[in-house]
């Protein structure tokens, strides 16, 4: 088989894109405009750029960030799908919310179900933003899921663990959180991480961007 030219190239290139569902997010969230300015912030680049090499060395891991909201998480998983895409591996991305609202809505259509149900989690690389966002209880003082969509997202997750398939996934909950609530999805998780390229970042509001003020 000859060599692809130039414009094929560029075109599958562009298919991968509208069909990864990142949109602007490509344009706007960049390993180069990744703002750097704490160790946690150099430390979590540094990570990403590592699981990049594993990558592209053969691995199949997954990268997941976790905890304090403002720190970048959905930032820098779309810089290493976008990285991804252009080494033309074929990335999806999902809201945790819309999975679970897809799957629940065929949920009493089994034909649909496993239509739904295959088209997302048969990715090369399944992006989840913002796992368990609307999905947190707390009833009698004690945090938990609800139990329709911690079932809906831990099928997905056990199915790309079996099949050693990886994830690039970020949440609000951080580890030790995590595994009060449900230790069967981030024990998966972390092993698809291979224990290394999972980041943790507990509660600290100084480190949210997005509460940053200038004095006057």
């Amino acid at each position: 088989m000859g060599k692809k030219c130039k414009c094929t190239l560029l075109k599958e290139a562009k298919a991968r894109l509208d069909k990864s569902g990142l949109g602007d997010l490509l344009e706007t969230r960049t390993f180069e405009n990744y703002q750097v300015s704490g160790e946690y912030q150099k430390f979590i680049k540094k990570t990403a750029m590592e699981y990049l090499e594993s990558f592209l060395n053969g691995d199949n891991y997954s990268f997941s960030i976790l905890g304090q909201s403002g720190v970048g998480k959905t930032h820098i998983t779309t810089a290493i799908s976008k990285k991804l895409l252009d080494m033309g591996v074929g990335v999806k991305y999902y809201i945790a919310d819309e999975i679970i609202q897809n799957l629940q809505a065929c949920k009493f259509d089994e034909e649909n179900y496993n239509n739904e149900f295959n088209k997302i989690v048969r990715a090369d690389v399944l992006f989840i933003d913002d796992l368990f966002k609307s999905s947190l209880t707390n009833y009698y003082n004690e945090e938990g899921i609800k139990k329709e969509d911690l079932r809906e997202i831990f099928k997905v997750i056990n199915y790309r663990y079996n099949k050693k398939l990886p994830i690039l996934l970020n949440s609000e909950i951080h580890f030790e959180r995590f595994t009060n609530i449900d230790q069967a999805i981030i024990g998966r998780i972390n092993e698809m991480c291979n224990y290394k390229y999972l980041i943790s970042i507990k509660p600290d509001s100084s480190k949210n961007y997005r509460l940053s003020k200038k004095s006057v």
